[in-house]
């Protein structure tokens, strides 16, 4: 440690009330930004502006409708919905959801339009027109005409007629970032006086404005729950470790100060957070606790040789400085890689750790040494280190050769499971069954409609039109090969449309349900159609307002991002070889912006977790300033994330976009026992220790601090994994598990490594 920073050191415990001051106004400065926060629910914050598969969904969005939905599903607890009550009911819930928020078309069984011929003139109307004078005969046949439209079946209704949907489209404004949850909150109100007035059926929400909401609320959830059982967790561990109640009181303060301080810049600098930011304040808790941990170890163990508070401080600063600093920035190295995340929420995280991480430096090196001095000692403190690490340490440098087979071998055949892990994102898989709109959505799933859906925008080559025969039966026949896949649930197409209008001209002859066979026709049978139609409808959500191309909507089951990503492949194929007048087509819709996003977001973060592997390499290989050691501590910062994907490939055998991350974030975390032991290890050998002593002499140094770090931060990410947000509950639990990893790999398999490389190099320096 150069003069400077041992002068400024000796400042900071000179003065230690002063220093207290003034980390406490940089304090309250950075969290005067925390009123500024606010959390955005809106998908769009997920994707980058100029993501390709964003941009061809805003288009299609612009050809056709929006894609945020509120929904109101109606359950019969009896029988089915025909009846008067159930027709009055999702009748009266159809009128009111007008009246919500941004609504600008609301669909259901009642204002179905229900197409007769006439005089060979096509009638449009309501399926269900004014529910309360409707006789059981009128009932009757409302169920028979219901239940034959196969345009209805599977997307209003289920075909027995027990549950039916009433879907409100709406037109979200961008730039309010809660109006998923006002929106959801009046579905919920409107929901909640159907019930009182219909307690016969079940009425449930549901829609994208009601994920966004469920998202928001599990956050908040997480927040209120999680963040307070992380601090008692955290707290009692270091307690149990320390034996000091103010040394563990001292980290509470230190971490406290470090959040807020972290999410009162992001206040001042990027005010708007997507849910993944409740996932941070977990992270930094565990990961500030590490720098102070084996600060304290340190001072508490010059406290016990005999040294007074300030002399033990300088001599932990002095000891630890290095460590610290190079642990640290590996750390945010680490994070700071996520920026080559595709998704810019992991960006943000990356960076808030990242800063927090700095912070967690500054304040451990200042505020924590200046607490130190004010404190009172406290008798528990002074007791004798634990001396059990000895023992340890001579069985590990007598099992050397055990444990370095033994080892080999269980990396080997974990990382032999790593391939089994498939990329796959399922956003139905967010969250656990306590949540109502999971149970919901699980129980409609192929039932009334799929919970995926694949949007295409079919284009008619040149020479065609979307009234050309050859353009409506090719689409008959896509819709056809499609319904044949087990995964599909529906599909909704023009052609059916234009053959359900063409056997309504036909005066309903079953013979002529087929595509019009010339294209002057089916243009006059879409004019008639849509002449027909209620003020306020049209047809914009299945054809373009030019008519040069139509809408083909495939309804999916519960499907990964692989499974979507694999259909929509079978289809182009298709495409390109059955459709000679179709312009083959990719699809789009939420689903396949988030497959195509997981996909890629796999392969820049490998990238972003290899430029930070050779980044941390290179400061390990300058600070410790030799290659040698360098190339050494890649072992035990590869291998843990390693063996924790083969194990997760051998147990769980997927990894979605959040689990993706997972390498990248524990990257630098690892580091910092690698760090440790190796600095200690090799200030031992400076000093003239032989192999085997230097390793006792790091074992009896930092073997506590190490293992209450790795304790102390997987207890801190398991508690995440009681999370019902499944996102937040893998990633803990991984986390979790590549630091436990971490932790043996630097206990049983670094130390034989350094045994058989510097041992060989004593026995070729004794023989020369």
């Amino acid at each position: 440690m150069n003069q400077i920073v041992r002068s400024f050191f000796l400042k900071v415990v000179e003065f230690p009330r002063t220093t207290i001051f003034l980390a406490l106004i940089s304090v309250l400065l950075f969290a005067t930004g925390m009123p500024n926060l606010q959390i955005s629910n809106e998908f769009r914050v997920y994707l980058s502006k100029d993501n390709p598969q964003l941009k061809a969904f805003e288009a299609f969005e612009d050809d056709y409708v929006k894609s945020d939905t509120a929904t109101l599903v109606v359950t019969a607890k009896q029988g089915d919905i025909f009846t008067k009550d159930g027709l009055l009911l999702v009748e009266g819930l159809t009128a009111d959801a007008w009246y919500i928020d941004y609504a600008y078309r609301v669909s259901s069984l009642t204002n179905y339009i229900y197409t007769r011929s006439q005089d060979d003139e096509i009638e449009s109307n309501y399926l269900v027109e004014d529910a309360s004078s409707l006789s059981r005969q009128q009932i009757a046949q409302i169920r028979k005409d219901a239940l034959a439209e196969n345009r209805l079946v599977k997307g209003m209704v289920t075909d027995d007629g027990k549950v039916g949907l009433v879907l409100i489209t709406l037109n979200l404004p961008e730039d309010e970032a809660n109006a998923s949850i006002a929106v959801t909150e009046q579905v919920e109100q409107l929901r909640d006086k159907y019930r009182a007035l219909y307690p016969n059926f079940q009425i449930d929400n549901g829609g994208s404005t009601t994920f966004n909401t469920t998202l928001a609320r599990a956050v908040a959830a997480d927040m209120s729950t999680l963040l307070p059982l992380s601090y008692l967790i955290i707290f009692t561990g270091l307690f149990l470790f320390l034996r000091s109640a103010i040394g563990s009181a001292a980290i509470f303060i230190l971490i406290s100060v470090c959040l807020l301080s972290t999410f009162g810049f992001f206040g001042w600098v990027a005010p708007v957070l997507t849910p993944i930011a409740g996932f941070a304040p977990s992270v930094l808790l565990s990961i500030m606790v590490a720098d102070s941990v084996h600060i304290l170890v340190t001072y508490y163990h010059q406290l016990h040789e005999g040294d007074n508070k300030k002399q033990a401080i300088l001599a932990s600063l002095e000891l630890n400085f290095m460590p610290v600093l190079i642990t640290s920035i590996t750390t945010i190295i680490g994070f700071l890689s996520l920026n080559f995340s595709a998704s810019p929420p992991y960006q943000d995280l990356g960076n808030m750790v990242a800063f927090g991480v700095l912070l967690a430096l500054i304040f451990s090196l200042t505020l924590l040494p200046a607490l130190m001095m004010v404190l009172p000692v406290g008798k528990a403190a002074k007791r004798p280190e634990s001396n059990w690490f000895q023992p340890f340490a001579n069985w590990v440098i007598a099992s050397r050769k055990k444990l370095l087979i033994i080892m080999s071998l269980v990396t080997i055949t974990l990382v032999t499971f790593i391939p089994n892990n498939r990329v796959s994102d399922n956003w139905a898989n967010y969250f656990s069954d306590s949540f109502e709109l999971v149970r919901l959505v699980k129980r409609l799933d192929g039932y009334l409609t799929g919970i995926n859906a694949l949007e295409y925008s079919m284009k008619p080559k040149p020479g065609y039109t979307i009234f050309s025969p050859e353009y409506l039966q090719q689409l008959d026949d896509f819709k056809d090969w499609l319904n044949n896949h087990p995964k599909v649930v529906k599909v909704n197409s023009l052609s059916e449309l234009m053959k359900d209008l063409n056997q309504v001209m036909h005066d309903d002859s079953t013979e002529y349900f087929k595509v019009p066979e010339s294209p002057e026709l089916a243009a006059q049978y879409l004019l008639f159609y849509e002449f027909g139609l209620p003020e306020g409808l049209g047809l914009n959500n299945l054809v373009t307002i030019h008519k040069d191309a139509s809408r083909f909507t495939v309804m999916v089951t519960d499907s990964g991002s692989d499974e979507l990503l694999e259909i929509d492949r079978q289809a182009q194929a298709w495409m390109v070889q059955n459709a000679t007048a179709i312009l083959t087509s990719e699809a789009t819709g939420l689903g396949m912006v988030f497959a195509h996003i997981a996909q890629r977001n796999i392969t820049s973060l490998l990238i972003g977790t290899l430029i930070a592997l050779v980044g941390i390499s290179a400061v390990l290989m300058l600070v410790l300033r030799s290659f040698k050691y360098g190339v050494i501590s890649l072992v035990p910062n590869v291998i843990p994330a390693a063996l924790a994907y083969g194990l997760w490939g051998m147990t769980f055998g997927y990894v979605d976009i959040s689990l993706s991350i997972v390498a990248c974030s524990t990257l630098g975390i690892v580091v910092d026992d690698t760090v440790h032991f190796l600095h200690k290890y090799i200030r031992a050998r400076k000093k003239g220790l032989d192999t085997a002593d230097s390793l006792r002499d790091s074992f009896h140094r930092v073997g506590i601090a190490l293992l209450t770090t790795s304790v102390v931060l997987a207890s801190g990410f398991l508690i995440l994994a009681t999370s019902p947000m499944h996102t937040s509950a893998t990633i803990g639990l991984l986390m979790a598990v590549t630091l436990i990893f971490a932790l043996v790999v630097d206990f049983l398999l670094l130390p034989p490594i350094l045994l058989y490389l510097d041992k060989k190099k004593e026995l070729t320096n004794a023989q020369t």
